[in-house]
């Protein structure tokens, strides 16, 4: 049977996070601590979130430039056809 794979936490800041940085490696695995805050899942998702962010801005940037894109051509075609009815 599989064991199955615990999310990692961070190790705690204060008096508590000093006792479990001082534990061996393989304790803190097992107890589901990571053994950095580079490595750990919180930093990745943190850079996830952040990175998903930072493209939702940019689709809705381009959307909004797409839209303003065809009102200015649907301007045009306008102004194009009242020329020719002169």
């Amino acid at each position: 049977m599989k064991k199955k794979s615990m999310a990692k936490k961070a190790i705690p800041a204060g008096a508590k996070g000093k006792g479990v940085s001082k534990l061996p490696k393989d304790v803190k695995q097992k107890m589901g601590y990571t053994k950095n805050a580079d490595g750990s899942p919180l930093a990745m998702k943190k850079t996830a979130m952040k990175m998903k962010k930072e493209s939702m801005a940019m689709m809705k940037k381009s959307v909004a430039m797409m839209k303003k894109a065809s009102a200015m051509q649907m301007k045009m075609k306008s102004a194009a056809k009242m020329k020719k009815k002169k």
